[in-house]
């Protein structure tokens, strides 16, 4: 399993970086992509990455599955033809789709998420009217997995990871971490 996160200046520090972190735990692979092909990518909150890829090397057809963090970043994202296809490829070809806090509006905008159970940060609602929103931290529906906001990365993550590998390896990487054991 490879899933590509897409970054740009001022993504959400814990966002990103949590659930990449989570995600590797799990035996998935991320690649950092710079959506806009520079050598460091800074977030929100000063922490700075050096991309693992820039995003005009990135082809759907290398990945099972795109990431895309919240933040102020997303704006930008929302806007890059290039984002656009590489998006819109996965969808087409039915992979992972997964987007948190603010990133869920990258899919939104696209029309993504219509008819399809959501959350996302408040007040990102308007890019996806037709979307069936839900009050939950985490929400799966099919292939596509969103978040409300930093504060859950956890079920963010380990819902992606039900997602991509099964429950078992959600549960095993929950209980490795004391994710709620106490």
């Amino acid at each position: 399993m490879k899933i590509v996160c897409l970054l740009a200046d001022k993504f959400e520090d814990i966002e990103a970086l949590g659930t990449v972190a989570i995600l590797r735990r799990a035996g998935i692979v991320v690649d950092m992509a710079a959506a806009e092909n520079v050598p460091v990518v800074t977030g929100a909150f000063g922490t700075k990455v050096i991309p693992d890829v820039m995003m005009a090397n990135v082809s759907e057809t290398d990945y099972d599955g795109v990431f895309i963090p919240g933040g102020s970043a997303v704006p930008t994202l929302r806007e890059m033809g290039s984002v656009h296809r590489l998006v819109r490829a996965f969808a087409a070809a039915k992979k992972l789709m997964c987007a948190i806090c603010a990133g869920p509006s990258v899919l939104g905008a696209l029309g993504l998420l219509d008819g399809i159970r959501y959350t996302s940060f408040p007040g990102t609602e308007k890019f996806m009217p037709a979307g069936l929103r839900v009050h939950a931290p985490s929400v799966i529906d099919g292939k596509i997995v969103t978040a409300a906001g930093a504060g859950c990365v956890m079920e963010f993550a380990f819902d992606v990871i039900t997602v991509a590998l099964g429950k078992t390896k959600s549960e095993e990487i929950q209980k490795r971490m004391q994710y709620h054991v106490f």
